[in-house]
């Protein structure tokens, strides 16, 4: 910024008088005045883009997607031109009309379609201005006369139509410099307004320092300056960084900023600027895989294609795809087949599923054994139920083996018999997708072995894909993400790998896992585990996702986004970027009392500070392994500003290497 700008913005906020402070102080605003006088754009009126440029960028596109005719030199034109039709006017304020006739070399049809266009694309991408429609809506009550003062070249029938959407009625009289020939910042409407109201007091209310409060004031009517930057956002920034469609992402950044009032609680802020937004993403990409594969069925699986499926659902309300909330689990369904495990190593890729390091002490939580019993199995063998299971001698792994197998044999056979027939009474066949928040696909791996004697075909549609095995291992999976797979968005992969416990728990149902499945009189039902988050967290969670489902409710209406036929992955994850791979101290306390379920509940901060683990290191290690978001860990513990998603993407750099020589 300039000095003479950073002067400006100075002099600026110098004099603001902040929306909320208004509406706080409003028995004084409305009592010294019996003329409320309110500005438009900027004020009672926001634009769902950063700066008017962006309105032309728009008008752009949208001719090219009717007309098929690319304009890329139409942005500065456009500008170019209504700056020839200022300085040639003789009039203190121009027309369109004046503007769309100085655009060089270009078609009158093609005038007439853009001029047209930009006006519906203005009234497209107005929305009010949700601290000033309060100021507003208290004023019209208070039975005070509205006016509405603005300068704009645009005609009153568009302005009118924009305040009528916005829901700004009840005015008495509009002020509009393209129909008066006069504006604000020349003083000269103010002297039109004072002689309609010559016995009363006027007040008025904008956001530019000069044409909304000096000049009025010069004119002997008082006036409040508000702020017209107001930022009401946690975690999104201006400007996204490393994105590819930086137009859209300010639309975007515009769009989340003018429809929250900035008084969010901190789960609110979560699921409006940060889930809602990868819903959005996610059910846009969805709705055509669906359509381009010919999908008959869609099941949406437990736990997080709850909020999938209710995202989707509220964006696309008419699709007539037969859809399933399908009640499953990995341990479900991958645990009952360690009953065709071969060996111990087959064993052990199992448990692997469910932790990167897998302790023997997770193996009774995970099948479901008897835990006296199998702890008096162990010490028979006399392994500890603390020892990593790899680490276990060749003897010893060979007696664990047998003891899972016995112990669990007929459990998992009855719980394979279960799945098939729930697989069946749920129709589960056909060319079918399954949709869940993904990662490495088991729960498609053991969905396709209960269905092999089928002819199905098998979609699976997730937020990630990645691989924890070698790729041959996944050649005969279906299977794309929306943020990331094998195949592109590497970083993505890394971002939400080291932050795995946040965002499973941001779309986390709050009921709980599926333990197993049993018969009631001809079908087959769930057993849930109990809940790992109850009361305050359970809460959390809910508002969480009850935000993000109105975020979503509100972009269905908005006509310019829903006309976007793809979200960028790179534009949703900037927010989650700030909130989660770059948390702030402030987000870490939100999450102080959250626990994570990875086959055995820990929680997602460790509980043990800095003094602590420099004395146990043994135990920093493993509770860094284990823990399910590694990015917090760090953070909580060293507390300074440092960039832990890199030191990790480094950290896991030499370890692969170190694995691979």
């Amino acid at each position: 910024m300039s000095l003479g700008n950073k002067i400006k913005e100075t002099v600026y906020k110098a004099f603001i008088y902040d929306g909320w402070e208004v509406i706080d102080n409003l028995e004084d605003v409305i009592s010294r005045a019996e003329v409320i006088s309110f500005d438009i754009f900027d004020t009672l009126v926001k634009r769902n883009v950063q700066e008017p440029r962006q309105v032309h960028q728009i008008v752009e596109q949208e001719f090219c997607r009717q007309t098929g005719i690319r304009i890329p030199e139409y942005v500065n034109h456009r500008v170019d031109s209504e700056e020839k039709a200022r300085k040639c006017s003789a009039k203190e304020e121009i027309y369109m009309d004046d503007i769309f006739s100085l655009l060089p070399g270009f078609p009158d049809e093609w005038k007439r379609r853009l001029q047209e266009l930009e006006k519906e694309i203005e009234i497209k991408i107005s929305t009010p201005n949700l601290k000033i429609k309060a100021v507003y809506d208290k004023v019209l009550k208070a039975g005070k006369k509205i006016i509405i003062t603005s300068d704009m070249y645009l005609d009153q029938e568009t302005v009118r139509q924009i305040l009528c959407k916005c829901g700004y009625d009840g005015f008495e009289k509009l002020y509009l410099s393209s129909s008066f020939g006069l504006c604000k910042a020349k003083g000269s409407i103010y002297e039109v307004i004072k002689r309609d109201y010559p016995h009363e007091r006027i007040l008025h209310i904008g956001d530019h320092i000069r044409s909304d409060y000096f000049v009025p004031r010069k004119r002997g009517i008082d006036a409040i300056l508000i702020n017209r930057n107001l930022c009401s956002l946690r975690f999104w920034s201006q400007k996204g960084k490393y994105v590819t469609d930086q137009l859209l992402y300010q639309r975007m950044y515009a769009f989340l900023n003018n429809h929250t009032d900035g008084n969010n609680r901190d789960a609110m802020s979560i699921g409006y600027e940060i889930l809602g937004p990868m819903l959005w993403g996610y059910c846009r990409w969805l709705y055509e895989k669906i359509r381009v594969d010919k999908i008959d069925k869609v099941f949406f699986l437990s736990r997080e294609g709850r909020i999938l499926q209710a995202a989707f659902n509220s964006l696309y309300p008419t699709c007539d795809v037969k859809q399933t909330y399908l009640h499953v689990s990995r341990q479900a369904l991958v645990i009952p087949m360690l009953i065709d495990a071969a060996n111990f190593d087959e064993m052990v890729d199992t448990f692997r599923l469910f932790s990167h390091v897998p302790f023997v002490k997770i193996i009774p939580t995970l099948c479901s054994f008897d835990f006296d019993i199998f702890d008096n199995e162990l010490s028979d063998i006399g392994v500890d139920s603390e020892s990593r299971i790899d680490a276990l001698s060749s003897e010893k792994k060979e007696q664990l083996y047998s003891i899972v197998i016995r112990l669990g044999r007929d459990s998992f056979a009855q719980q394979k018999a279960c799945i098939v027939k729930y697989l069946n009474q749920n129709n589960f066949e056909g060319n079918i997708a399954i949709v869940d928040i993904g990662w490495s696909g088991s729960m498609q791996q053991a969905l396709q072995k209960y269905v092999s004697d089928k002819d199905t075909k098998l979609h699976g549609y997730y937020l990630g894909v990645r691989n924890v095995k070698p790729d041959e291992y996944y050649e005969q999976l279906s299977r794309e993400g929306y943020l990331f797979d094998c195949k592109k968005n590497e970083n993505f992969n890394l971002m939400t790998r080291f932050t795995a416990g946040i965002i499973e728990m941001l779309f986390l149902n709050t009921a709980g896992s599926v333990l197993k499945y049993d018969t009631k009189g001809e079908s087959v039902v769930p057993i849930l585990s109990e809940p790992e988050y109850i009361g305050e967290e359970s809460d959390f969670i809910v508002t969480v996702q009850t935000a993000a489902l109105e975020f979503l409710n509100i972009v269905r209406e908005d006509e310019v986004l829903r006309e976007e036929q793809e979200v960028p992955a790179d534009i949703i994850m900037s927010g989650y970027s700030q909130f989660a791979v770059y948390p702030t101290l402030s987000t870490l306390r939100i999450f102080n009392k959250f626990c994570f379920l990875n086959g055995t509940i820990g929680n997602i901060l460790p509980e043990r500070g800095l003094l602590y683990y420099a004395a146990h290191l043994g135990k920093l290690n493993r509770d860094f392994m284990e823990s399910s978001c590694k990015i917090f860990f760090l953070k909580k513990i060293f507390k300074i500003k440092f960039p832990y998603y890199d030191f990790l993407k480094v950290l896991l750099y030499k370890w692969n290497r170190k694995k691979i020589s």
